[in-house]
């Protein structure tokens, strides 16, 4: 504890020139970090946003969806809580943050659909595990200091997860392989059918039409590390646990029984615990109970608030192939009901940690990885996707309520060090700040600036002004109502010179962790432009050389990789005016079906025949091409790429993406569909069964496609890159579907643009990128 008080005077007395007393734990505390999944801060009542989430993708202001969380409130006040914390806008890198206090810079794990790369021992190309890029964590940390460590709850970790600086685990896994789990058949596999690959439900037997994941909830998979003499084994694991586990079982209560059980072990020891609590409760997932909810926030068994205990009613589950009767003892569908399951669980901490005799000696972090699925997860707008709640509850802290200071997720690992008494070696880089001096002392403020990130979005803001993850600023110096609608700076002359110096700062720190386009794996690997196939490099350094193309409206920041460069040649926002611009055409007679309204370009299809077409002018090879998009009414669009000199195509079109609520499909125009002997054989109805197989198989080859889920009236970002005859089409930053195919290596493409189909899509924040050599040459 000596180490703790030592490091906290120090970099008090040092950095902030305060003068405060610091109150000494008994001895070195207990910590406990509780971290939710995808819940923004505007879910909890302190935070006191007008508004949250009714249902995925819906917001409300009405109070009877707002989640009631008395003890989160009463351990806010008693303790404090961080008016505007930041993680990550996706699980993965929010995890990789807090557990190396690094980003992704460093540790390389850029977002859920990419992390960093590294060839193993036996040459094979895999994920690079954290422990290898960051080998000081969290765990590590605390049993450095002689802790007791625990992990509990999600993992989302590649490689070993015994190499995590965890002494046991207990894992509700989602996606780990249960081949062998003989006890519940909660789960999703592949099967073909039909000659077509489909998901089907192992309790049913039925398809569905969700993505592959096993049951965290009820009936769960519980995956058990380091206990009795099994590095791994599945639970239930002995003959009591056998017989009490069923329908009723409930994965969140499985989890906090094994939390408990490890505290007082290593309370009888007379040594203090770490525990890290990953727990699934606030991500959605399939519900097994009532199949046709799908994916959703299922149930959470009943609790009850009477102002001063909770009581929580056992559930009573019976039925099975999918019909399932919950007897009342299961609350209804939604976020709320599992916000307030784990406000019920905090007071079983807190009530745990008095009955132990060491709620005076224990530090609880209550903090969630990104913002509400549907509002935040996965969202670079302004701070929706970074925007976390974090509680915290230390006995001897001189905070108390409502901290209004920034705070990263990052921070947690040099706040443990501290808490601890360990020692990070100074030579080992790291990105977070001790709150230990914050905290403990009456130091008003803990940074400067906070950061987030997913892959090249880059996302920032101190005390008066954000920059979000598509380059525009917003002044940050008053908070709105609903936590969220700042107002754009569009204009630097309307604002402070301190909200102008402030940006003027920021735009020197992001440069340093803005690698993905050309350090995204581990040192030794170096990948093309597509992010694709890796090789083996001695060096993988930005060049100096950034010339300006001076085509239209280029102003991003150019990526390089290898000897080439990834260069912005065309952007629009679409903001500060009423018309589609110079830059863009409309086809004949649908001058009316396009126009631009609140700085979103809208596509109306006006023509019964035909959607409606807008095409922009600009000469291209291979190119990358990313904006955001939301279904108004409409019913599908196209992305078209076309060459109007081409005359083997149906209208020029070389190739497409074309883009419906439920799936994706990319296609080679030019060898497919849009070839004009192909086409003459499509409308050819006396087509011989021969001929009729062969142009079945041609289609097949110069298309493919991808289940998707757009929600109406939300923002979906469609990022397309071709590189010789590869395609690839990724949503909302993950890969969803590639092709190779020799149409899209068609040299000579003068044109792309969007068809709408139905009432209507809304289409903002385009870029375009061409590719170029260093010297600048295409």
């Amino acid at each position: 504890m000596r180490a703790f008080l030592m490091i906290a005077c120090v970099m008090c007395l040092s950095a902030t020139q305060v003068n405060a007393e610091q109150q000494e734990p008994k001895s070195q505390p207990n910590i406990i970090i509780v971290f939710a999944d995808d819940i923004s801060a505007r879910e909890f009542p302190i935070y006191g946003s007008s508004v949250w989430t009714k249902e995925k993708g819906v917001d409300t202001s009405d109070r009877a969806f707002r989640a009631e969380t008395p003890v989160l409130n009463q351990m806010a006040q008693e303790g404090c809580w961080i008016k505007t914390a930041w993680a990550s806008v996706v699980c993965s890198p929010s995890r990789a943050m807090m557990m190396t206090g690094r980003y992704a810079h460093l540790h390389k794990w850029w977002q859920n659909s990419y992390k960093g790369r590294y060839i193993d021992e036996n040459g094979k190309e895999t994920t690079w595990p954290l422990y290898m890029s960051s080998p000081l964590q969290i765990g590590h940390v605390a049993q450095q200091a002689g802790y007791g460590t625990y992990w509990a709850g999600k993992t989302q970790m590649a490689g070993d997860l015994r190499e995590y600086g965890f002494d046991q685990g207990c894992f509700t896994p989602g996606n780990l392989s249960d081949k062998d789990n003989p006890y519940t058949d909660f789960k999703l596999v592949q099967r073909v059918a039909n000659g077509e690959r489909l998901i089907f439900n192992a309790d049913t037997g039925k398809p569905i039409d969700t993505y592959l994941q096993h049951g965290w909830y009820f009936y769960p998979h519980v995956w058990l590390m380091n206990h009795g003499d099994q590095d791994f084994q599945w639970w239930p694991n002995t003959d009591e646990s056998k017989e009490a586990f069923g329908l009723g079982t409930y994965g969140p209560d499985v989890e906090l029984d094994f939390i408990f059980d490890f505290m007082d072990r290593q309370h009888s020891k007379g040594r203090p615990f770490f525990v890290y609590h990953t727990t699934h409760l606030g991500h959605g997932a399939f519900d097994w109970l009532n199949p046709t909810n799908g994916q959703c926030w299922p149930g959470t068994p009943v609790v009850q608030w009477d102002g001063n205990k909770y009581t929580r009613i056992e559930p009573h589950i019976t039925g099975d192939d999918g019909v399932y009767d919950t007897h009342g003892t299961v609350t209804e569908t939604g976020i709320q009901s599992q916000i307030e399951y784990l406000d019920y669980q905090m007071w079983l901490y807190r009530n745990r940690l008095r009955e132990m005799g060491i709620a005076d000696n224990t530090v609880i972090i209550f903090c969630a990885d990104n913002g509400t699925s549907g509002y935040g997860k996965g969202s670079h707008d302004r701070q929706k996707g970074v925007h976390v709640p974090l509680i915290i509850f230390a006995p001897g802290m001189t905070k108390h309520g409502q901290q209004d200071v920034l705070v990263n997720m990052s921070d947690l690992l040099p706040t443990i060090a501290d808490l601890t008494g360990a020692t990070i070696p100074k030579d080992y880089v790291h990105n977070g700040e001790s709150l230990v001096p914050f905290l403990f002392t009456n130091k008003s403020k803990h940074r400067q600036w906070i950061y987030g990130y997913s892959r090249e979005r880059q996302i920032i803001r101190g005390d008066f002004v954000m920059r979000d993850g598509y380059g525009k600023w917003w002044d940050v110096a008053e908070e709105p109502a609903d936590l969220i609608s700042y107002d754009q700076i569009t204009n630097w002359d309307d604002v402070s010179q301190q909200h102008r110096d402030e940006r003027d700062k920021l735009k020197i720190v992001l440069p340093k962790f803005d690698l993905f386009d050309i350090e995204p794996d581990a040192p030794g690997v170096r990948r093309s432009g597509t992010i694709g196939n890796p090789t083996a490099s001695s060096s993988g350094k930005k060049s100096a050389t950034n010339k300006t193309l001076g085509t239209k409206k280029a102003s991003a920041g150019a990526s390089t990789v290898g000897s080439q460069q990834w260069k912005p040649v065309f952007e629009d926002d679409f903001d500060n005016r009423t018309k589609i611009g110079k830059d863009y055409t409309t086809a004949r007679g649908h001058e009316d079906s396009w126009s631009v309204i609140n700085g979103v370009l809208v596509g109306k299809q006006t023509k019964a025949d035909h959607g409606a077409v807008i095409r922009t002018q600009l000469d291209f090879d291979d190119i990358d091409i990313q904006f955001d998009f939301r279904f108004s009414g409409g019913k599908s669009f196209n992305f078209v790429i076309d060459d109007q000199n081409e005359k083997s195509v149906h209208a020029g079109h070389i190739c497409r993406a074309s883009v419906f609520p439920k799936f994706l499909k990319i296609g080679d125009d030019k060898t497919g569909g849009m070839n004009l002997e192909v086409r003459k054989q499509r409308q050819d109805k006396n087509l011989s069964t021969r001929d009729a197989e062969a142009l079945k198989r041609l289609l097949e080859r110069t298309g493919a496609s991808a289940k998707i889920s757009i929600h109406p009236g939300q923002w979906h970002t469609l990022r397309i890159r071709i590189r010789g005859d590869i395609m690839k089409a990724f949503l909302d930053d993950e890969l969803v579907t590639s092709l190779r195919s020799p149409g899209f290596d068609h040299p000579t493409k003068t044109k792309f643009g969007f068809t709408v189909n139905g009432q209507s899509i809304d289409f903002d924040n385009l870029v375009v990128k061409r590719l170029v050599t260093m010297d600048g040459r295409e």
